[in-house]
């Protein structure tokens, strides 16, 4: 019984780090490819609010794609 334990909270544990890693929001320019200094950063923005913080970036410069938001 204790390891049907032991197994259950590891997986709800697992579940609970990958659904936290998966929030947030980091822009890079695209020059910056190691990604060592972020442009912006946000750790509680969806996946469509990044995508539209990628666009008013790239907006702000000119157009063009001089940004990348993940």
């Amino acid at each position: 019984m204790k390891k049907v334990l032991v197994i259950f909270a590891s997986v709800a544990l697992l579940a609970a780090v990958s659904t936290s890693c998966g929030k947030g929001c980091k822009c890079y320019s695209t020059g910056d490819i190691y990604h060592l200094a972020p442009v912006f950063e946000d750790e509680s923005m969806s996946k469509a609010d990044c995508d539209a913080k990628e666009v008013e970036l790239n907006d702000e410069v000119g157009g063009g794609s001089w940004y990348n938001c993940k």
